[in-house]
């Protein structure tokens, strides 16, 4: 009698990005199997590389946390060279990013960590955010790299230069406009969570 033949596993790749986007959006498990109407158990798997995702699955994960397939796709080489910096440098042509209405948001550092974001958003001419309001501690620095920004904290107005940084607590109701009707606006920010 013959062994019976394992499923291929899902490259460890997949399973870390899925975790480190849900983490670093603070999705429980749950919220992610009910988005993907999907078991909980099955999260898990993916998640630890048991399992292997569907396309359906890691598409409707791509639209859930706003990013484009390729954050799933493993981009490293396999020289030496870049085995030795893949957890340390991200190279510019090769940062993953996520695309909403009109805003690149990309990762400057090699992974997503649950206690701080390090991104770089590019905001089209016009764009302007949702009120947003994280249920949680912690706090948003941010440099205004090119451009201008209206930033609103907590209903107060603040208009920003190029050159100019901001702070503001997390827990705060904010959002943000590009003024310009030709340029885009390019924020460097970091959100901290305690």
């Amino acid at each position: 009698m013959s062994n019976p033949v394992a499923a291929p596993q899902a490259p460890d790749h997949v399973g870390k990005t899925l975790r480190e986007l849900r983490r670093s959006r603070r999705i429980t498990i749950q919220q992610l199997a009910d988005g993907l109407n999907r078991s909980t158990g099955y999260i898990s798997q993916l998640e630890r590389g048991l399992s292997q995702p569907t396309l359906k699955d890691l598409y409707a994960a791509c639209t859930i946390f706003g990013v484009p397939m390729s954050w799933f796709v493993d981009l490293e080489e396999k020289q030496p060279e870049a085995e030795r910096e893949k957890d340390i440098v991200v190279r510019g042509g090769q940062r993953r990013f996520m695309l909403h209405r009109g805003a690149r948001t990309e990762l400057l550092t090699p992974q997503l960590d649950s206690d701080v974001e390090f991104m770089m958003s590019t905001f089209e001419p016009g764009l302007e955010t949702e009120p947003k309001n994280v249920p949680t501690a912690g706090a948003e620095y941010g440099y205004i790299q090119k451009g201008r920004l209206e930033l609103w904290v907590d209903e107060e107005k603040f208009e920003l230069f190029e050159g100019d940084s901001y702070r503001f607590n997390r827990s705060s109701t904010y959002r943000s406009r590009n003024p310009s009707k030709t340029e885009p606006a390019i924020i460097i920010w970091v959100g901290v969570y305690k």
